[in-house]
């Protein structure tokens, strides 16, 4: 009989913590929106274009493979701007100052 309530238990912990999960990252979405630095760097990708937010004019917009060989250099001439890149598919990293994001090239 202990072997069943064991059971019981395991599974109603395994239903509970996805419920938890969900809402606790439905908890991050809504504050981070909030919480989020205006003056901080964002860099997103789509198709063979980068979009630069926030960043200061006159830096640089290294992209690195994911072997660590820069491949790509930019100055950046405007605080928001958006960069074709002509490289090929794949993965990068994406430098601009301290600030280093994961990029996809589709």
């Amino acid at each position: 009989m202990k072997i069943v309530y064991l059971i019981i238990l395991i599974l109603s912990l395994g239903v509970a913590c996805p419920l938890e999960v969900a809402a606790h990252q439905a908890y991050e979405s809504v504050f981070s929106v909030k919480d989020k630095d205006p003056n901080t760097i964002e860099i997103t990708a789509y198709d063979n274009k980068i979009l630069v937010e926030n960043a200061p004019i006159g830096s640089k917009l290294e992209i690195y493979s994911v072997v660590g060989i820069r491949v790509k250099e930019i100055i950046i001439k405007q605080s928001t701007c958006e960069y074709t890149v002509d490289i090929a598919k794949g993965y990068y990293i994406v430098r601009i100052g301290d600030t280093v994001r994961k990029i996809a090239i589709r």
